[in-house]
């Protein structure tokens, strides 16, 4: 009896051990893991390139709670046109001295409905709109459509987008400060190289680390004119923002990363100072916006959605949808501005992008943002939503439907970004770097179909050093030369369909590892953040984290 007793026991035990509850210990890369003491060991390549520390990206450069700025003027909506009133608020409120902290104040939007027949812009340090909610009860701006298309104007549509974060100048170069970088070779991932003398530089200085690249690197790229013709590459360099951290005889050392090798021989690099005349700590959080649009304006072609030929005649026909251009296509823009954030927005129907955060622009934080249903023709040169072409931007928890290359950067100013735990659905091509050397940016968790590659005809390629982690979706991942792409844990399809006739399939493959398989740790981002900075600082930029509230109020 007791024999008979103990088996069933036994067995009730073993079937309690549900196959379910049990983990897998998940996999880990070859050129980046968790060593012994769980703190990432990484594997450099024979010449020093190594993936990088891309723990910089976001608000105050990374693991800085976004501030919650208490408000000193209320605004409500009025009837018809709101554009003057709320531009004149936002004025009033950038006239005002910044504080100890660099704010001078919040306007915040009681919600209702906000008719704007212009743009507004922030122009000032130091000033945050704020809304009373993103759903269809909250604080609402409606871009009215012009009644006449402009003749002329930046974006498609020749409209600025309807709130625009603009300062009036950037960065400028002093010239007469650089020095050369004698090293022959500067790795990717590197912090610390030599110049030909750093007595003129110290702790804190603002810099720019030049990576020059010349017409010999142009052909080695395969973009020179004898290889692509008109689409030819120009020789061109890349600018890297940081902060010297220490100088050690004449060798420098900075805050962050390069992401983009630096080699005497396709031109080498330069180290100089700059001036800074960007504007920072601006926010815009807790709103709608809507583009107003022409519904009778319709079609089907869907462009070049996945057609091997780019030809109108073989363009693909679908379902008839709204193709109005005449509104406005994005909702944010950010120019010559640093330490900016974007956090609990939706947007509805702007034809390209929620937040678009231009060269120049830097530590930006976009998070917990919707796109849906934006209305413009599905084809190229659409649907951006989520644009970072500045440094050093995070894009955390955002979501796009109906976008085309919905995380998307362009240009080879922008690297060291970061997009975490965002979704596509129902895309219209894939998120990537899309345009001329995209260089030093991570997808972290992603689910969308990925690309970073060679693009014929038209682009070339479009990254280097492009990191996929722990993503879903189709991908394709090439090698360019001088460079790589990675991809570690990917679940999908090393193939896409989009854009097919633009694609190159035989350029040779990215670094792939465990294809259908996630691995450790969960996030790249998140675990550089915390080795950097503590695990407080994870914490800052979870869900629902601020700062507390300080200053005034007024009412308008």
């Amino acid at each position: 009896m007791n024999t008979k007793i103990l088996s069933i026991t036994a067995l009730v035990f073993c079937i309690n051990m549900h196959p379910a509850k049990a983990q897998d210990i998940l996999p880990t890369t070859s050129l980046v893991y968790p060593g012994t003491d769980g703190k990432l060991i990484y594997v450099a390549d024979s010449l020093g390139n190594k993936i990088p520390d891309f723990s910089n990206a976001g608000y105050k450069g990374g693991g800085v709670p976004i501030p919650r700025v208490q408000f000193n003027a209320v605004v409500w909506p009025l009837p018809g046109d709101n554009s003057e009133h709320l531009q004149k608020i936002i004025d009033s409120v950038s006239a005002l001295a910044p504080d100890a902290s660099g704010f001078r104040g919040t306007v915040l939007l009681k919600m209702g409905e906000y008719n704007l027949e212009k743009p507004i812009t922030i122009r000032a340090s130091g000033v945050v709109l704020r809304g009373e909610g993103m759903n269809d009860l909250g604080t609402i701006l409606i871009g009215k459509t012009p009644k006449e298309r402009p003749a002329q104007g930046p974006g498609r549509g020749g409209r600025p987008a309807l709130i625009n974060i603009a300062g009036e100048a950037g960065v400028k170069p002093q010239e007469d400060t650089k020095q050369t970088i004698s090293d022959s070779y500067v790795p990717v991932g590197a912090t610390s190289f030599n110049v030909t003398s750093a007595k003129s530089f110290k702790k804190g200085d603002k810099v720019l680390v030049r990576r020059i690249g010349n017409q010999a690197w142009i052909k080695e790229l395969g973009l020179d004119s004898a290889t692509v013709g008109r689409n030819r590459w120009q020789p061109f360099n890349i600018n890297y923002d940081r902060t010297i951290v220490d100088v050690k005889g004449n060798t420098v050392i900075i805050d962050a990363p390069i992401f983009c090798a630096i080699e005497t021989r396709w031109g080498g690099g330069e180290l100089l100072k700059y001036s800074d005349e960007r504007i920072e700590q601006v926010g815009i959080e807790n709103m709608r916006g809507i583009s107003e649009y022409d519904p009778s304006v319709r079609q089907k072609n869907y462009g070049n959605m996945d057609r091997d030929k780019l030809d109108p005649k073989f363009q693909y026909q679908g379902d008839e949808y709204f193709s109005d251009e005449n509104h406005y296509f994005n909702f944010i823009n950010i120019s010559n501005a640093k330490n900016v954030w974007v956090r609990n927005i939706s947007a509805l129907h702007f034809g390209s992008s929620v937040v678009q955060s231009n060269a120049g622009s830097k530590w930006i934080t976009v998070q917990d943002c919707e796109s849906w249903e934006p209305v413009s023709i599905r084809m190229g040169a659409r649907r951006f939503t989520y644009q970072m072409n500045g440094q050093f931007c995070l894009v955390q928890r955002c979501f796009s439907q109906k976008g085309r290359h919905s995380f998307v950067l362009q240009g080879q100013e922008a690297s060291g970004n970061v997009y975490l735990d965002c979704k596509a659905v129902n895309p219209y091509s894939t998120s990537e770097p899309h345009n001329h050397w995209v260089n030093g940016v991570l997808y972290d968790n992603i689910k969308a179909p990925l690309t970073a590659r060679f693009w014929d005809y038209i682009i070339g390629w479009a990254g280097a050093n492009i990191v996929f982690w722990n993503c879903e979706g189709d991908f394709l991942i090439q090698k360019p030369p001088t460079a790589q792409n990675y991809s570690f844990g990917h679940i999908g399809v090393n193939a896409v369909v989009f854009n097919a006739g633009l694609q190159d399939l035989t350029k040779p493959n990215g670094h792939v590892e465990s294809m259908d398989t996630h691995v450790t740790p969960r996030s790249l981002y998140l675990t550089q953040l915390k080795e950097r900075l503590g695990a407080k600082a994870v914490e800052n930029i979870g869900k629902g984290s601020s700062a507390l509230e300080y200053s005034t109020t007024s009412n308008y």
